[in-house]
């Protein structure tokens, strides 16, 4: 007999714990409930396709697919047949797809595709019906797109539906007068490519869409093109004259020339659509639009933007530190992907210490210098505007008063250009410029001569600081505002900033507005240094604040507000006696600033604006 142990075993076998894991445990067990399906073991249910069989375990099913989980849990009939009848799949989808459930593999082919997607979407097998979708994504062409669409709305496949989308707008100068297009795609579908800044609507072979009402070539990338694709599908079938409103509103007739409008888009619409009077009143409106050139910004809907418009910092003008050179007419503008400067258009001449403003779409440059200017003699008071859309400047109507040294803002529908200098002097003048009438009108003078200060508009209200006039003495720490939805035509006394400061840049951001470096004299010598402290104001509670410096000097730079971050484009250092060609950015997040990309040259008394503008 065996003797008893003398060792007394402890309450617990070890005093720590740890969790232990199977990586291929969960496979195991799959390629076990495959092995015994194969050999017709432990299967509790035969799904029936046709008049073929598909052996297989009801819990396995239950955990793999929603419809079978209803099917053998809320006490249907199937629960307990041991033949499940699956009406409307076929047994090569039903075979695909319960193989794939035991064995993680999905064999896909031309032949087989659709008999698997029907299956899977008919049992709810939704990985099954995604890597169908990711099939046939690499199967798209231009022989099958149509069809592929048709199979996408019918399973309301999102993801197929979305990625013939994006083929057919690479595409739609081609694809759309193609007898299949016409034909077979739905009118929702045409509207919506109709509308969509992705659409590519550049003529690939003019001779190819020619068009009974539009006998010569039309220009590239056009409006033109897009229209012919609404109308050739609309010529097709007398019933489809229904869908016209809805297909032509997204036609944006505004950006036609005012010839093609009045001799052949209205004479085809009015021959194809007769008695379509809402469809011609879209062509009107265009007419109306072209009538009023200098209110245009004012008139600005979806049928007058650019379609592929990417919003960009421009940077114009300014007085360039280059060998030969002293005025620059460059418009310029910063590629946000490359980090790169092109070259956008030119000025209608050369211009330094201009101001800036966009209104409706439109660029608006004012005043400023025809040559190097110290003191106003050169100051002008010409109004030219871009339009982006035709890569077009004209010219309107001038300032009462020629102004250099001054702060020109948008504010509601107007501009205001605030005091300045000019042969005879600083200047205390106000006027606002009304584009409906193109005419400038005065309103309330500043209460002190004012030039070489900053501006911005927040939040509807225009607010300046710091300047100078023509006494001898530091700049100014003031605080202006105006505000003219108040009805009192009268300029406020602001809590002032920290600093005196002129030549300096003003911005809003958020919540604040921000007085950006620039220079100042010393009070006893009168000599100029640069002045690299920021500081931000908050209009909600009258308080100034200290933030990062800037980490260059910035007197008369360019400045812009893009993508939630402040610009400043070159300047001067009035230690260094030196123009600038850095970029410098504030992350308000962060704050902090950052170099970007150097300008082309070196420069000061440059403007900067964002503007939408066509992609390069």
């Amino acid at each position: 007999m065996d003797e008893p142990s003398r060792v007394c075993g402890p309450q617990r076998a070890a005093q720590s714990s740890k969790v232990f894991h199977c990586v291929d445990q969960s496979v195991q067990i799959l390629q076990g409930f495959n092995e015994q399906r194969q050999h017709r073991e432990f299967c509790d249910v035969i799904l029936v396709a046709g008049n073929q069989r598909v052996a297989a375990h009801r819990a396995l099913l239950a955990v793999s697919s929603p419809y079978f989980h209803a099917m053998f849990t809320l006490g249907m009939k199937e629960e307990r047949q041991e033949e499940v009848k699956l009406g409307g799949v076929s047994y090569a989808g039903l075979n695909t797809v319960v193989n794939f459930l035991y064995s993680g593999e999905l064999p896909l082919d031309g032949g087989n595709v659709e008999h698997v997607l029907q299956t899977a979407h008919f049992l709810q097998v939704w990985r099954v019906v995604d890597f169908c979708c990711q099939f046939l994504e690499k199967e798209v062409s231009e022989d099958n797109y149509l069809y592929l669409q048709e199979l996408a709305l019918q399973y309301s496949l999102e993801r197929l539906e979305a990625f013939i989308d994006g083929f057919i707008l690479a595409r739609f100068s081609t694809l759309a007068v193609t007898p299949d297009f016409l034909l077979d795609v739905p009118p929702h579908k045409l509207t919506l490519y109709l509308s969509s800044p992705q659409v590519n609507h550049s003529l690939q072979s003019p001779r190819r869409l020619a068009f009974t009402s539009f006998p010569h070539q039309v220009e590239r990338e056009s409006e033109q093109a897009l229209l012919q694709a609404a109308l050739r599908w609309l010529g097709r079938s007398p019933e489809r004259s229904g869908h016209a409103r809805q297909l032509l509103s997204h036609i944006r007739f505004s950006l036609m020339p005012v010839g093609d409008l009045e001799d052949r888009v209205l004479p085809a619409m009015q021959a194809l659509l007769p008695g379509e009077a809402s469809c011609e009143a879209l062509v009107e409106e265009a007419l109306a639009y072209h009538a009023r050139p200098s209110a245009q910004p004012l008139l600005q809907t979806q049928r007058t933007a650019l379609r592929e418009g990417v919003e960009r910092l421009l940077l114009i003008g300014g007085e360039v530190s280059e060998h030969g050179e002293e005025l620059s007419a460059n418009v310029c503008r910063l590629e946000s992907e490359t980090g790169s400067w092109q070259v956008e258009t030119e000025l209608p001449a050369q211009q330094s210490h201009h101001c800036l403003a966009v209104l409706g779409g439109f660029v608006f440059t004012a005043g400023g210098s025809s040559s190097r200017d110290n003191g106003g003699d050169a100051a002008c008071n010409l109004l030219h505007r871009y339009d982006p859309r035709h890569n077009r400047w004209t010219r309107g109507a001038p300032m009462n008063q020629r102004r250099v040294d001054f702060y020109l803002g948008a504010v509601g529908e107007c501009l205001i250009a605030v005091g300045g200098r000019n042969h005879g002097g600083a200047l205390a003048s106000v006027e606002v410029y009304s584009p409906a009438e193109d005419c400038w009108s005065y309103v309330a003078e500043l209460p002190r001569l004012t030039y070489g200060h900053a501006g911005t508009v927040h939040c509807g209200v225009v607010y300046i600081s710091g300047g100078h006039d023509y006494q001898i003495g530091p700049y100014r720490r003031d605080v202006l505002s105006y505000d003219p939805s108040c009805g009192g035509d009268v300029w406020a006394e602001r809590q002032a900033m920290t600093l005196a400061r002129g030549w300096h840049c003003m911005a809003s951001l958020n919540h604040l507005i921000y007085a950006i470096g620039g220079s100042d004299d010393h009070a006893d010598t009168a000599e100029r240094f640069d002045i690299l402290q920021v500081e931000s104001f908050d209009p909600r509670c009258g308080q100034w604040t200290r933030v990062a410096p800037l980490l260059l000097p910035n007197s008369e730079a360019g400045l812009a507000v893009w993508a939630g971050r402040i610009y400043v484009l070159g300047g001067y250092s009035w230690e260094s006696m030196a123009f600038s060609r850095a970029t410098q950015i504030y992350n308000p997040d962060k704050g902090s600033w950052s170099r970007g990309p150097d300008l082309p040259k070196r420069v000061a008394g440059a403007s900067a604006c964002v503007c939408t503008v066509k992609p390069s």
